[in-house]
């Protein structure tokens, strides 16, 4: 703004001519006392002031009546600021009082963040602390990645890069695999593997505790002795002698006496289990193999290969049950959803007729007519 003397400018205030000094502000020439700010109209002395529309402002007035308030506070914002669900703040109560803070460190959030579960991150708290990290090389999970059964995560390029354990599914990378494992030996995982019955003594306490089991159930085995051997894959294929697949477990034997061609009675010898199953794993296929060893001891014999298959899965499936714990619901749920038609489908069926007539008559009616209706 400039006071200058020259010959009679008219006032933009006023509109006459000027005699005398005037002021040049906003691209026009002004009378001094008519220079005034557009909020209480007295006169503008100071070389400083604002501008807003095209009209002037003192410093205060623009202050007190223009500038934008923050919406925390209540005073002026006269610097950088912050606009959020279309107020104002002033930057430092934005981060104090109105913006996101991180969930883990708490400390204020600018800029851009991650929102996780309902809660606000910096990009480095998020991706040092909070994302979850794959179960097997422990880089975090930014983008797609795998939850198996368990809720394990993982990359998805590790579904193809290690083999699953034969009995949980879960992966297995190389070290966290047996080295003193054979090659023909099914892959365990170290949960697996921890878990494992390797030792007679050990299968011998376990088999026994499941014969009270099924005692208590109704299944009676005649009070004898049934033995439980532990046995690796080539003798658990001698002693299956073709009559299941390579995947079987664990097998019943028995032998038949016969007189003139006909049977007179059979005795169950034993019973042998793959050794070094899960413990829960191992429970499940004595109790089907003990579902064999009690239709030989009660006489049951010539049931289709569905009805006694089915039969037994269907003793473990409730064991399972009983049991309720993480592993055996996986293996209940194998069961459950076995595709095969003997094993599955002969389950499904088995147990369709055990719900209809309740477990303990339907043993009962199978123990004293030797035989299973075609559910």
């Amino acid at each position: 703004m400039n006071m200058t003397r020259p010959s009679q400018p008219l006032c933009r205030g006023c509109g006459q001519s000027i005699n005398g000094y005037y002021l040049s502000a906003l691209g026009a020439k002004w009378h001094p006392e008519h220079f005034v700010c557009a909020t209480c109209h007295q006169p503008i002395n100071n070389t400083q002031f604002n501008v807003r529309e095209g009209k002037p402002y003192h410093t205060q007035c623009y202050r007190d009546r223009i500038d934008p308030r923050c919406a925390y506070c209540h005073k002026p914002i006269t610097a950088q600021y912050y606009t959020h669900n279309g107020a104002s703040y002033h930057l430092e109560c934005y981060q104090e009082h109105i913006g996101p803070r991180c969930e883990y460190c708490h400390k204020p959030i600018l800029g851009q963040y991650y929102t996780h579960e309902g809660a606000s991150y910096h990009s480095t708290c998020y991706h040092d602390h909070v994302v979850p990290r794959c179960a097997y090389c422990g880089k975090p999970l930014m983008s797609e990645y795998l939850v198996d059964h368990w809720g394990t995560k993982y990359c998805k390029e590790h579904q193809g890069q290690y083999p699953t354990c034969a009995f949980c599914g879960r992966l297995v990378p190389p070290q966290q695999q047996d080295q003193g494992a054979q090659a023909s030996e099914h892959v365990r995982c170290p949960i697996c593997r921890a878990g494992a019955v390797e030792s007679l003594p050990q299968a011998r306490a376990i088999f026994q505790g499941l014969m009270q089991r099924l005692n208590a159930q109704g299944l009676q085995f005649n009070n004898i002795r049934l033995q439980i051997e532990l046995v690796d894959r080539a003798r658990l294929a001698q002693l299956l002698n073709g009559r299941s697949g390579v995947d079987a477990l664990g097998v019943t034997t028995h032998s038949t006496h016969m007189l003139n061609g006909q049977v007179v009675r059979t005795e169950v010898n034993g019973i042998a289990v793959l050794r070094g199953l899960p413990s829960t794993l191992f429970q499940g296929v004595c109790v089907h193999e003990l579902g064999h060893a009690w239709l030989t001891l009660q006489g049951i014999r010539g049931l289709p290969s569905w009805a006694e298959e089915g039969f037994c899965e269907l003793l473990s499936y409730r064991f399972y049950g009983e049991l309720n714990t993480d592993e055996s619901r996986h293996y209940a749920e194998g069961i459950e959803k076995n595709p095969a038609p003997v094993y599955g489908e002969g389950f499904r069926r088995v147990r369709v007729m055990a719900d209809r007539m309740g477990f303990q008559r339907f043993v009962e009616t199978l123990r004293t007519t030797k035989r299973m209706s075609s559910a």
